[in-house]
């Protein structure tokens, strides 16, 4: 497809643009000025709805365009094109440079892959959510909505996109409501399996309740997390890194509130104001190879730090996987605001 296909200008009919849109075979025009800038668009959708309110085929597009549509910058990359699509439930993406002249157009099926991979993904999802108060007082952490959908459907949905179809979920409080949720809103093409703890297992104990060992390394992700990670580009770097296990990481930079002092001995050498400080944290997602389930005990709590220590001391090699700048959990009730106000936007 061109995009000059799909390009119509806002006086452009309505009969003449769904002329555009089925000549094109895309499902949406795009509605620029005379050089080339986004004022809105339209699809086949916005169309029949207005047809159905009584709008006539010669009225102008304008009148049906949606003059607010969600699009992206040129240095976008894939993964955070596929993430803004997928959590906005839009099937086509304009690309904008910073004049807002449009300069592609990003297809949903495009951007997914039908490659389906042997590997399978284990959400965790059995704690408390403590810190989220009252939230998660009748609620389990992981149904908390986001942008109108639960945070773990997010995750579930985002495996799936990237060929990951075998799911198990470590459930224990609340665990009934999410295999409810579940069961009420399967996701097409994904075998949802649960890993039921009697005891908190930690963030890693529940790996010990999986009933087959995997043949392949396996993903796992905590069950409040946010983010646009490619699950097909980290377990490809895993593979290529011949490691026993991938870490995910994110860079996080905190202000120390006070002057922090460099001394030597007891003179004062320099003094720097309130400096800002760059470290690594974990995201608290892993690519793991089989052999370390051995590792983890059977039916007790065990958290990934306790993994990852003991595994490096039996000889075990690490890498890091950095993710994209957009990352959140879901831990704190700010953090939450957050990520819903993000996330609630209107298509």
């Amino acid at each position: 497809m061109e995009l000059s296909q799909i390009l119509i200008k806002p006086n452009t009919s309505i009969l003449d643009t769904l002329k555009v849109i089925d000549n094109a075979a895309v499902e949406i025009a795009l509605v620029v000025d005379d050089n080339k800038r986004l004022i809105g668009t339209v699809t086949d959708g916005d169309i029949r709805r207005g047809l159905i309110k009584g709008t006539k085929l010669e009225e102008p597009i304008d009148t049906l365009m949606n003059p607010s549509p969600i699009t992206a910058g040129l240095n976008s990359t894939d993964d955070e094109l596929l993430f803004l699509m997928t959590n906005r439930s839009i099937k086509h993406l304009p690309i904008l440079d910073k004049n807002r002249r449009v300069l592609r157009l990003v297809l949903l099926k495009d951007l997914i892959k039908g490659k389906k991979r042997p590997n399978i993904a284990i959400i965790m999802a059995g704690g408390l959510g403590s810190r989220l108060g009252t939230l998660t007082q009748n609620t389990p952490k992981p149904l908390l909505p986001v942008g109108g959908k639960p945070v773990i459907a997010r995750i579930a949905e985002q495996l799936k996109s990237h060929g990951i179809e075998e799911i198990y979920i470590s459930i224990n409080y609340k665990g009934s409501q999410i295999k409810k949720w579940f069961e009420e809103n399967p996701i097409n093409g994904a075998q949802i399996s649960y890993l039921e703890e009697k005891e908190f297992l930690g963030t890693a104990g529940a790996l010990s309740l999986l009933p087959n060992k995997p043949s392949n390394p396996f993903i796992v992700i905590n069950g409040d997390i946010i983010s646009p990670v490619n699950f097909g580009s980290l377990l490809e770097f895993h593979q290529q890194s011949h490691k026993s296990m991938t870490l995910c990481t994110r860079e996080f930079n905190f202000q120390v509130p006070y002057g922090v002092l460099k001394l030597n001995g007891s003179q004062l050498v320099s003094i720097e104001e309130k400096p800002s400080q760059n470290i690594f944290i974990n995201a608290g997602i892993y690519v793991i190879n089989p052999e370390l389930l051995k590792y983890i005990p059977e039916k007790n709590r065990f958290d990934m730090p306790e993994l990852i220590n003991i595994a490096i001391k039996e000889g075990n090699e690490i890498a890091c996987y950095p993710v994209s700048d957009y990352w959140l959990d879901i831990g704190t009730p700010q953090d939450y605001i957050k990520a819903d106000k993000e996330f609630n936007i209107t298509n």
